[in-house]
């Protein structure tokens, strides 16, 4: 039976802030095969959020721990291209949020409109003035 994860499980797995929850979750992770989790887009964006903003973890650090979440194996990422593409520009300056949303979109060749002037310099976006 496949599973998919909430955001208290990786939020432990990154901030390693309760040893018996982290042993716990990573008993489970290690019970399952290949791509049998499934990561949806949301609980990343309430990962990230979690961590830079409760934790106060740097962006690099975070991004980082993505970048070495993308490699678990037992891991199947919910539009994981446009997960890879928004660790990229949010490693150059946007929000990881923003990002992911306009790779989404930009992944079914959808232009994503927005009041936001701080995303009128992405392509995936298309900014209303």
């Amino acid at each position: 039976m496949k599973i998919a994860l909430d955001t208290n499980i990786l939020v432990r797995i990154v901030a390693v802030d309760d040893e018996a929850r982290v042993k716990k979750a990573l008993t489970l992770i290690e019970s399952y095969g290949s791509r049998e989790i499934f990561i949806c887009y949301g609980v990343l964006i309430e990962t990230y959020f979690v961590l830079t903003k409760k934790y106060g973890l740097p962006k690099e650090s975070v991004l980082n721990s993505f970048e070495d979440l993308l490699k678990v194996p037992q891991f199947c990422f919910e539009y994981e291209t446009s997960v890879r593409l928004a660790i990229s520009k949010c490693a150059k300056g946007y929000t990881f949020n923003d990002a992911l949303i306009g790779e989404i979109g930009g992944s079914r060749n959808l232009k994503t409109y927005t009041f936001d002037k701080g995303l009128k310099d992405n392509k995936n976006f298309e900014f209303i003035h």
